[in-house]
């Protein structure tokens, strides 16, 4: 019987710190759970959209201590919204996950997918280097192959003035200090991945382009493979021809 009442206070607590979000659009109910497991510090090992059936996030984590502990998120949707359900690894858990899950997630889903930048003048340059979980939710499957890295750039041109940005002043900079640039021509081709996601590393490839002022671009290149912490890259003022180079972490 004391099992029982356990097990039934259990099942009640957990229900308490679902997140049910009505009138959420599934798909971005998904994103929004990725990076809300993302934020809390968890590297995403998994992840299966709803359909017909409930979908889940899963997730690692390395704590001070050197213990790995694991989060997963249940998702269900229906025609009136998303339900997530926290799920806690632990035989007798404490529901640390499940409250720092809420909290967090009812955070992000408030602020738009794409952040606006924090200051609102000068030239920005953002690197991101999509994961394979990432890239089956915002790009609808896997762009590369062979360990291939596809890689976002954002410029956001907060100036009076157009600049010219060229991939082939872009390099990045491997975690043991090498270099490498961007793949082009048959080298390119053979690493994007047929389907729709490497459809769109194609169709969105960034390009030499001018960006004009008070305009942001968003962009894609391909990598070989390998672990990247830095760009550097080189963006031209289009009026007076004269280059500034930028440093940006690969996030």
């Amino acid at each position: 019987m004391a099992a029982l009442l356990a097990l039934l206070a259990g099942c009640t607590s957990a229900s308490k710190y679902a997140v049910v979000r009505p009138g959420l659009e599934c798909d971005r109910a998904t994103r929004v759970a990725y990076r809300t497991m993302v934020e809390m510090g968890y590297t995403v090992t998994d992840v299966s959209p709803p359909t017909y059936k409930a979908g889940s996030i899963t997730g690692t984590k390395v704590l001070p201590s050197g213990e790995t502990v694991t989060g997963r998120v249940i998702i269900t949707c229906t025609g009136e919204g998303a339900e997530l359900q926290p799920v806690e690894d632990a035989l007798i858990p404490n529901w640390e996950f499940s409250r720092m899950f809420g909290y967090s997630y009812k955070s992000l889903v408030q602020r738009p997918d794409v952040e606006e930048p924090a200051k609102k003048i000068g030239l920005q340059v953002l690197v991101h280097a999509i994961p394979t979980q990432e890239a089956r939710l915002d790009l609808g499957g896997e762009p590369t192959v062979a360990g291939a890295v596809p890689v976002r750039v954002t410029i956001r041109n907060n100036t009076d003035r157009a600049v010219a940005v060229d991939p082939a002043r872009l390099e990045l900079v491997r975690d043991d200090g090498a270099t490498a640039s961007p793949l082009t021509g048959r080298a390119r081709d053979a690493a994007i991945a047929p389907g729709a996601a490497g459809d769109r590393i194609r169709a969105e490839a960034l390009t030499a382009a001018r960006v004009p002022g008070h305009t942001t671009i968003s962009r894609f290149l391909v990598f070989p493979a390998g672990r990247y912490r830095e760009a550097r890259l080189s963006i031209e003022d289009v009026e007076t021809q004269e280059s500034d180079g930028f440093v940006a972490p690969v996030e």
